[in-house]
């Protein structure tokens, strides 16, 4: 197993965040977002696909109920969000885990066979990613290295009366 547990994250491409934003309030009740605009992944901390990566994104991050929603604005470059906009269009990019092991979660992949498509970290603020191939269930999977301290930034963010998954 690469991970378990309850989905941390589910995330949405976007090509207007202001109006994604809108639409999941209006229509499904998530009112509050955490919107963070250009971030930006250098080539020194992001691959795609095994090669350094260099592109922005805006983010916004809500809930509902106890499960997070992210919405991605590709802003700059090329990255697997672009690709998905080109490609498909708006919609629902990947699902998110929280493993215990992050890197015992990617040794498992390798051994899988899963090819992981991209990867990156936030330096100083104690988060990696890494998206895996979905294969025969389509998507991506994201797993997700937190710090204590991020966990605990997430941990402000959920509503009251739910838990992220690692409590």
């Amino acid at each position: 197993m690469i991970a378990g547990g309850p989905i941390f994250q589910l995330c949405w491409v976007v090509d207007d965040l202001a109006g994604a934003r809108q639409e999941f309030a209006t229509r499904y009740g998530i009112a509050d977002w955490l919107t963070i605009p250009d971030v930006r992944f250098g080539p020194d901390s992001t691959e795609l696909r095994g090669a350094p990566a260099d592109y922005t994104i805006s983010v916004a991050l809500g809930y509902a109920g106890g499960q997070q929603v992210e919405l991605i604005e590709p802003r700059r470059g090329v990255s697997l969000y672009s690709e998905h906009l080109d490609r498909v269009g708006p919609g629902l990019h990947h699902a998110a885990w929280v493993p215990d092991d992050f890197g015992a979660a990617l040794a498992a992949a390798r051994a899988a066979g899963i090819e992981i498509v991209a990867r990156g970290r936030f330096d100083g603020v104690g988060m990696e990613f890494a998206y895996l191939d979905g294969g025969p269930i389509g998507s991506y999977i994201e797993l997700l290295g937190l710090s204590e301290e991020m966990k605990a930034m997430f941990d402000q963010l959920i509503p009251e009366g739910f838990t992220n998954p690692w409590r």
